[in-house]
This record gives structure tokens, C-alpha cells and sequence, in this order.
């Protein structure tokens, strides 16, 4: 007979941010958010940002994107949307995923 456990309180929030950073830290891939003074803000995954990203664009913002390499070679892609209210988001997104995408130079 097995026993099923429950927590008996919710994480607290900084829980909540850990286990946010361990899901990032073992995500095939992490997107870095930049303002546009290159300060990093945040971290989410891809699924998100894509999501932010056609947020932003159903909201008039511009979007210009690039594929290029870091200094090791390894693909990046580059996703910068000036938003007419918000102003300028860039979002770098980690080695691909090649099951979706394979980068070709």
C-alpha cells in the first residue's frame, strides 16, 4: 500500500521563484530578457516569451529578429520588439531546440 503525500501549505513565493529557476536550469532551452540598455531582467522559457512576443506584436509593437552564433558557436536567436507604449524589449534565446529548428550558417 503506497501513501500519497500532499503538501500542507502552499511554496511561499521565494519557493516558488527557486523551483521557476531549477525549471529554467534544466529547460533545453532558456531565453534572456535585455532592456534596451542590455541590462538582464529576467529569464523565462521559450513557450512564454513566444507567447510575449505575439502579445507584443497584436499590440502594434515592431519586431525584428536575427539568427546569429555566441562566441563559442553556438546558435542564438535574437527577438528585439519595440512596443509603442512600453519601448524596447530584446529577448536571446538559448541553443535551439534542433527537433525544431536546425540553424544552417
Amino acid at each position: 500500500m503506497s501513501t500519497l503525500i500532499t503538501p500542507t501549505a502552499p511554496l511561499s513565493p521565494a519557493g516558488q521563484a527557486a523551483m521557476h529557476r531549477i525549471e529554467l536550469a534544466l529547460a533545453d532551452q532558456t531565453v534572456a530578457h535585455l532592456d534596451q540598455w542590455g541590462s538582464i531582467w529576467g529569464f523565462s522559457t521559450v513557450e512564454d516569451t513566444d507567447g510575449d512576443i505575439a502579445e507584443a506584436r497584436a499590440e502594434g509593437a515592431s519586431i525584428q529578429e536575427w539568427e546569429t552564433v555566441d562566441r563559442d558557436g553556438r546558435p542564438l536567436r535574437v527577438v528585439r520588439a519595440t512596443h509603442p507604449a512600453w519601448g524596447t524589449d530584446i529577448h536571446v534565446f538559448s541553443t535551439w531546440d534542433t527537433r525544431r529548428k536546425a540553424v544552417t550558417r
